[in-house]
This record gives C-alpha cells, structure tokens and sequence, in this order.
C-alpha cells in the first residue's frame, strides 16, 4: 500500500512540475513529436526504399558460358555444381538454341541482318540467381572468382558497372539513414535535458530542503524521472498522430502506384508500439541525463 502512495506522490509531483512549466513542457513534448515523426516517416521511407532496392537486386544475374562441344552429362554436372554453391538461389540453362531464339525475338522487325548467317554464333550458358544475403560486392565478387576457376566456363558476365553503381546507392542510403536519425534523436534528448535541467534549476531551494532532510536520491529524481517519461509518451502519442495524418494526406495526393511506399511495411501496431517506447526511452534518458548534471546546480 505504501509503494502504491508514493508512486501516486511521485505522479502528482510530476504532474506539477509539467503544470508549472507549461510552454517549456509543450516545447518538450512539441519538439520529441517532431523528431519521431521525422524519425517515423525517414525509417518507413527507407524500409520501403530498400524492398524496393531488394526488388531490383532480385535481378542482379551472372551468366556463366559454357565452352563448346561439352557432353550434356558435363553441362548437367557444372550446372548442379553451381547449384550446389551457398550464393546460389537459382540456376537456369540456356541452350545455344534457344539463346539464338531469344536474339531473333528481341530483333524484331530487323530479323532480315541475320541472312546469310551460318552456324549459331550463341554459346549454351548458365543464369545464376544469388541468395538475398550475398546480393553485395563481396558475395558477388565471391561466387564470380569460384565461376571462373571451374572446368568447362568459358566466361562469365554479371555487368560489373552496374553492380557497383547499384551497391554504391545503397551504402549511400544506409549511411544518410543513419546520420539523419542520429541527429534527431541526439536532438530530441538534449531538448528533454534542457527542459529538465530548467526545472531542477527553479526548484533548486526545495530540492536542497529535501536533501538535508534526509530524503533519498530516489526520492528527489523519482518526479523528474517520471515527468520525461509523460512527456516522452505525450510527444510520441503526437508523433503517432501526425504521422497517420501524414499517411492519409499523401494517399490522397500521390499517384495509386506508388501507395505502397506509404504503408508500413510491417504492423502498424509494432510500429506504433516502437514509438511510444522510443518516446518514453527518450524522456527518461534525457532527465537521467539531466539530474547527473543537476548536483552542481544544487549546489
């Protein structure tokens, strides 16, 4: 019953603090809505940016060719031999006819350059599919050098360019992800901080009374600690509401196409639910943050 007393206490106290320190409070709360909002909608987009990317990395292809005059046992073996390799996903055959069938197809209404041609130019290959998890420069790079070492390939192409071009976007993405994240969120705590600080400092008489009275470390943080952590969870409960504003506005606004980038790409209630955590993280984090620094203003 006691602990149900002082927690009631530690609330009320809370509770007055934020009453006293209104637009500061409001300032708090507004600014931690802010950052997980930015938070929020930069993490969808760029969950949603790299589906996409995984998308055309889908289509990342080596082609491997198959030397001249080989049996169709040896053809079946190299193939069951890549298809054995941990970077593979998926092996496909292509037979020199049915290479030469594909050119003629993609000639279209130019089929008359191929008269008077011979004997089918067109080598038989192989097209590999690389796993999810190798789709990189090193898991491509890799399963290219084991390729060119086998018996029985006489080349083998994966538009080297392309790829790099294609990995070096992605590095670019992760890495402003995670400078603009860090920022907000290195932000919204030194906001939180300030605030707190701010109410130390105008209790500062009442809190040294407390003090020399006895009362516990505990006992003197346990209010302030609570009051980061309302309004952590006030601000983030703003940012959710924000943020399916937002949704529903570019729903409306965007073409249908492109709908899918502003749906979460997992469920809303564990995205909802990582918010409101992260703004009660915040809000405790920052008054910690705070009261460390609040002995000398005590003083």
């Amino acid at each position: 019953m006691n602990y149900l007393k002082w927690l009631i206490y530690f609330f009320s106290e809370a509770f007055q603090n934020i009453r006293g320190n209104l637009t500061t409070s409001l300032v708090t709360m507004a600014t931690i809505a802010i950052a997980l909002s930015l938070c929020g909608l930069f993490f969808g987009v760029f969950v949603n940016l790299n589906k996409m990317l995984d998308s055309i990395g889908s289509q990342i292809q080596i082609t491997a060719y198959i030397k001249d005059g080989l049996s169709g046992d040896a053809v079946l073996n190299i193939r069951k031999e890549i298809a054995d390799m941990r970077e593979v996903e998926n092996v496909e055959y292509v037979s020199k006819e049915k290479a030469f069938s594909i050119f003629k197809d993609d000639l279209r209404g130019e089929k008359g350059i191929l008269e008077g041609l011979g004997a089918n130019p067109f080598p038989a290959s192989l097209e590999i599919k690389i796993k999810t998890m190798f789709r990189n420069p090193q898991g491509v790079k890799g399963l290219i050098s084991k390729l060119k070492t086998m018996g029985g390939i006489e080349d083998v192409q994966y538009g080297q360019e392309w790829l790099d071009k294609f990995f070096a976007f992605i590095r670019f993405i992760e890495a402003f992800a995670l400078i603009i994240g860090s920022f907000l969120l290195i932000a919204a705590v030194f906001i939180v901080s300030n605030t707190i600080r701010l109410v130390i400092y105008a209790r500062r008489e009442e809190i040294e009374i407390l003090s020399l009275m006895g009362a516990t470390n505990l006992f003197i943080n346990a209010p302030f600690l609570i009051e980061g952590m309302l309004e952590g969870f006030s601000g983030a409960v703003l940012a959710v509401a924000l943020l399916y504003l937002t949704r529903e506005i570019l729903i409306l606004k965007i073409p249908f196409a492109f709908v899918s980038l502003v749906e979460a790409p997992f469920s809303p209630y564990y995205f909802v639910l990582g918010l409101i955590t992260g703004g009660i993280v915040l809000g405790v984090f920052g008054s910690r943050i705070s009261l460390r620094k609040g002995a000398a203003l005590r003083g």
